[in-house]
């Protein structure tokens, strides 16, 4: 197989390649990896192969419907969320060589929103080293709820089957804590000409300084051992 070459549903660089695969296989890598514990709301789902294993996986969704309808002015591209990122290699810049290459696997031209979590101190080293823009930080609408003096999020809870987490915490004194800002960035694909087009249609201003954390990282347990054959690739595709 040549490398750096892009097929129909995968990218193959070196000994590293990007394959598109099904919303389960995805699931699986973030309800037992991601610090969230729960998969989200899955349009397209990548996987990073090194030696027939899978290493990593990166999820683009949905974007919040205000996100949506405010984020550009007459926006007429499709709107990503790159919602779940999770990479157990230990190759060097594993991370962004996923993402990089499976936004070319986006349909074009689009834009990427993303966000990283203030609770776990996380400013987005990543979109930084892979130069998205930066448009400064969001507070959820959401509420969050301390159970056990665990901080958990509405959506969570609704997971378990609560479907009124208000109503819920207010029956059971549950106190309702305020969610923690977290850091918007977008990233564009496409030609010069039509992301610079998108570009302009961005309604928030791009920040040129970065924010800055230390580099910290989360206890993800233990890796997963979930090998994809070449003979049987084509049944991890959507």
């Amino acid at each position: 197989m040549e490398t750096g070459k892009t097929y129909q549903n995968m990218l193959c660089v070196d000994n590293m390649k990007v394959v598109k695969l099904t919303k389960s296989i995805c699931d699986e890598f973030v309800t037992k990896k991601h610090y969230s514990k729960r998969a989200s709301i899955f349009w397209a789902g990548f996987g990073l192969i090194e030696d027939n294993m899978i290493t990593g996986v990166v999820v683009y969704g949905q974007p919040s419907p205000a996100i949506q309808k405010y984020a550009f002015e007459d926006r007429e591209f499709r709107l990503y969320e790159l919602s779940r990122l999770v990479v157990q290699s230990k190759t060097k810049n594993a991370p962004s060589f996923l993402i990089a290459n499976s936004m070319k696997m986006l349909e074009s031209p689009c834009a990427i929103v993303s966000y990283s979590d203030m609770e776990y101190n996380h400013s987005g080293i990543i979109y930084q080293a892979t130069n998205w823009l930066y448009t400064g930080s969001t507070i959820s609408h959401d509420h969050m709820y301390l159970v056990e003096g665990v901080r958990v999020h509405s959506m969570s809870l609704r997971d378990k089957g609560i479907t009124s987490p208000k109503t819920w915490a207010k029956e059971n004194n549950i106190q309702t804590v305020k969610p923690f800002a977290k850091h918007r960035y977008f990233q564009f694909v496409g030609d010069k000409r039509q992301k610079k087009m998108m570009v302009n249609k961005l309604k928030y201003d791009i920040i040129k300084e970065y924010p800055k954390s230390e580099k910290t990282m989360y206890d993800s347990g233990e890796d997963l051992n979930i090998k994809l054959n070449e003979s049987t690739l084509t049944n991890f595709f959507n």
